[in-house]
């Protein structure tokens, strides 16, 4: 491991090999397998064993995604920073119904940057796979560099269960089940937490959800165990509404969002609303990066256990709020 004496320089300090270093000690038990060339050659190899593979990128900036410190005072020393990429991109695998395979990670940092951060970054990153159940995830690698900026990007590749579950379905599913699984509202809560709270003085449910926004949990059995019963499948990155609508477009229909199902999901966040004068139904509907999932069932199938009915998809257009969710631009 680093020594603690290279754990107080900068990044400018280190050189590229000695980041590295950090990266390397951080996942070793990552970075090896059957068939595998990881970090340390131009590329990687990564076995494919069923002769094709799952792909999805995802980048973080500092200012834009996160932030080191928070208004509440809170601090990333950069741990939640690598377990958040992390737990985005294995969300977008499941959502395929695939199981990850391999991670390659890009970081550009300011030369000042402390190691430790560095240190702590590629700690979450393990830990992130080890909690969330994506042990089997090999690190093959990825790419350095120099900026003015803090940004993090994974490109992340997954094994198909099955034939991959798309947005846009196969048939007809007008009238069809809109299905959810995952968390829903809680990173939203943790965001106004984060953005607006005092960290001296947070309930234990303020600080649950705070947890679920810096780190988010996707339940990463789900998508791979629907594969071949949901016409359709998506994560919920962006809001419920925002990517209901997503899947609904995708199949030419609109999402009608159950009101008994939203004011139940609601509950639960009533007193952390409270406290900051805010609906939490606006939580549940608008806040985005839980990565739950959200796919399109047959009504003449039983629901799958661990997840529930949340709406339909139909013709028939329906009402929204100026803002709907999570908007890069």
């Amino acid at each position: 491991m680093p020594s603690t004496h290279t754990q107080n320089m900068s990044v400018g300090q280190l050189g590229e090999a000695g980041i590295l270093e950090l990266l390397n000690a951080s996942f070793a038990v990552y970075a090896t397998g059957e068939g595998v060339l990881g970090p340390g050659d131009d590329a990687a190899i990564i076995p494919a064993p069923r002769g094709n593979f799952v792909i999805s990128t995802d980048a973080m900036n500092e200012g834009h995604h996160f932030l080191r410190t928070w208004p509440s005072g809170i601090i990333d020393n950069g741990f939640s920073t690598g377990w958040k990429l992390v737990a985005q991109n294995v969300s977008d695998m499941n959502a395929m119904g695939a199981v990850t395979s391999a991670i390659s990670i890009s970081l550009s940092m300011p030369q000042d940057t402390p190691a430790h951060w560095v240190t702590k970054f590629g700690q979450g990153i393990a830990a992130a796979l080890y909690w969330l159940g994506a042990e089997q995830t090999i690190i093959s690698g990825g790419d350095l560099s120099r900026a003015e900026q803090l940004g993090v990007a994974l490109t992340t590749t997954g094994n198909s269960v099955g034939t991959p579950t798309l947005r846009k379905a196969a048939e007809n599913v007008d009238g069809f089940h809109l299905i959810h699984t995952g968390n829903v509202g809680y990173s939203g809560a943790g965001l106004t937490v984060a953005s607006q709270g005092n960290k001296n003085d947070l309930t234990r449910a303020e600080l649950a959800a705070l947890r679920l926004f810096l780190r988010p949990r996707p339940w990463l059995v789900e998508g791979p165990a629907v594969t071949g019963t949901v016409s359709a499948m998506m994560d919920v990155s962006d809001s419920i509404l925002t990517d209901a609508d997503r899947l609904a477009d995708a199949n030419g229909l609109n999402a009608a969002i159950d009101q008994g199902w939203m004011k139940q999901r609601a509950k639960p966040l009533a007193a952390i609303a409270q406290k900051y004068g805010v609906d939490p139904r606006d939580w549940v509907l608008t806040g985005g990066e839980d990565y739950g999932l959200l796919a399109v069932l047959n009504p003449d199938l039983p629901v799958p256990s661990g997840w529930e009915i949340i709406g339909q998809l139909t013709q028939e257009p329906q009402a929204r709020p100026t803002v709907t969710g999570w908007d890069h631009f």
